[in-house]
């Protein structure tokens, strides 16, 4: 595990005693690259492990950062990451309960820019924890409450906390759910309150609403004929966008495959099988009635080059005549795939060429077999 960006970028930090789960790299960059410039904000964060996100945030710029951790394990190592990286003078470890150290803090007016919360995902202290940081008071005008849970996990009701939702995206089985502190001057008011009263007022309430958003279907429909490192890639950056990715194969696209479709899914499903909220299935006919038979409200398609956009373009427009509803979200090839296509990478099998670095392993080996180009 190591910083992932900032002064502090490509650090290594303690591992995680057994039973601590980590804020792995890959969320830590989806919740900062959300976040934006964290620069001089005063951070707090709660179940802090070995204080991953806090230290993040201090490499990205943040004056300060309170970390709280109850696990002793999790607390020795911690301790050991701001030694190492020289951290004591802008850092606080607090060794306790979380729900104590925000009354605490509640009570001598602290504030907060910037608060992440990331407690076990079977823990039920997320009602608890929530209400005392937004009665509390413990977020500026302008500041962010970053909680992480399991997707499958919906949260309390945050307007019972004096909290509004932001946004919230999945990255894996982890929900990522932006909050902060409820806008207008009765809610300031009721803010100003005992936190700890505020708490035993809104728990019984925790399990009657939850955060209310529909969740966001999208679909990415190709012959992949077969899948490349590219076509991968598309479907990894939307999971980040989108509660479930559906990957279809099309069955009549009007010119012969050198995969038959029972191929082209079996590779599919190898190579996605890891990903979650992404599914394979075939389809035939028209791509928007499909989209809205399964209900997706976005089509996924690739852009490699302006060529392609002419006719994706075009075809986007008349997607949208047919089914206004229905919306196509184009997103460019990463720069190492522009050049590389399916029928590209099938001529350089048939003449030897090694595509090792174009395509999943298990797929360069169907290439090999099926055109027998080494």
């Amino acid at each position: 595990m190591r910083v992932v960006a900032g002064y502090l970028g490509s650090r290594v930090l303690e591992s995680p005693p057994s039973g601590v789960r980590p804020t792995s790299d890959r969320v830590r960059e989806s919740i900062f690259s959300r976040l934006g410039d964290v620069s001089d904000c005063r951070v707090l964060d709660l179940f802090a492990g070995t204080g991953a996100l806090g230290i993040e945030a201090i490499s990205r710029g943040a004056s300060s950062v309170v970390f709280v951790e109850r696990a002793r394990g999790a607390q020795r190592a911690l301790a050991k990451n701001l030694a190492n990286l020289e951290l004591d003078s802008v850092s606080q470890l607090i060794r306790g309960s979380v729900q104590t150290s925000l009354k605490q803090m509640a009570d001598r007016g602290r504030r907060f820019d910037l608060i992440f919360m990331d407690p076990p995902y079977d823990s039920d202290e997320f009602g608890d924890v929530l209400a005392l940081i937004g009665r509390g008071g413990l977020l500026t005008d302008h500041g962010t409450l970053v909680v992480e849970s399991a997707k499958r996990h919906p949260l309390p009701a945050v307007t019972g906390f004096d909290l509004e939702l932001i946004d919230e995206r999945t990255t894996g089985d982890t929900r990522i759910t932006r909050l902060r502190a409820a806008q207008g001057a009765e809610m300031a008011k009721q803010r100003g309150g005992d936190a700890s009263a505020a708490s035993e007022k809104t728990h019984g309430q925790s399990s009657q609403k939850t955060i209310a958003r529909p969740a966001t279907t999208a679909l990415f429909p190709a012959s992949f004929d077969p899948p490349t490192n590219g076509h991968i890639d598309l479907i990894e950056r939307s999971r980040e966008v989108f509660d479930e990715v559906v990957v279809a194969v099309a069955i009549n696209v009007g010119k012969t495959g050198t995969f038959s479709f029972e191929e082209r899914l079996e590779m599919l499903n190898s190579v996605t099988a890891e990903m979650d909220g992404v599914r394979v299935e075939g389809f035939s006919g028209l791509v928007v009635e499909h989209a809205k038979a399964m209900g997706a409200t976005v089509i996924i398609r690739g852009l490699r080059a302006m060529s392609d956009f002419e006719y994706e373009f075009e075809m986007a427009l008349m997607n949208r005549h047919i089914e206004p509803d229905l919306e196509t979200l184009f997103m460019m090839s990463r720069q190492e795939y522009l050049y590389v296509s399916s029928s590209r990478l099938k001529e350089l099998v048939r003449f030897g060429a090694n595509v090792d670095e174009f395509v999943p392993p298990m797929i360069a080996k169907c290439l090999q077999e099926k055109l027998g180009g080494g």
